[in-house]
């Protein structure tokens, strides 16, 4: 739930710091956060995702955007776990028939 999570906790903090601090403050909390969730999500998920779950960072970012767009929220939950399903696909069942051809 990275991408729900992390929209949800700095929405609550922001807030949080509007009803307690002012303005000022929440502004620069939203701005710090915005710039955090950009950074996760374009940097971070998408190596981690290449990293151990063998899925290229551009799938993980095509697949995320495209997942949203179609599903919204659920599709981009959905879209990583079906772009690395049909990877895994083509990798272990189209490649080694066509080898066989």
């Amino acid at each position: 739930m990275p991408l729900v999570g992390t929209i949800t906790g700095s929405t609550l903090i922001t807030l949080a710091c509007l009803l307690f601090n002012g303005v000022e403050t929440a502004i620069a909390a939203g701005i710090f956060y915005l710039i955090y969730m950009q950074i996760e999500a374009y940097v971070i998920g998408p190596n981690v995702m290449r990293h151990n779950v063998k899925v290229p960072g551009l799938v993980v970012v095509i697949a995320a955007l495209i997942g949203g767009t179609l599903l919204g929220i659920l599709g981009a939950l959905i879209a990583i776990p079906v772009a690395a399903s049909v990877l895994i696909i083509i990798n272990q069942v189209m490649i080694p028939r066509q080898n066989e051809l």
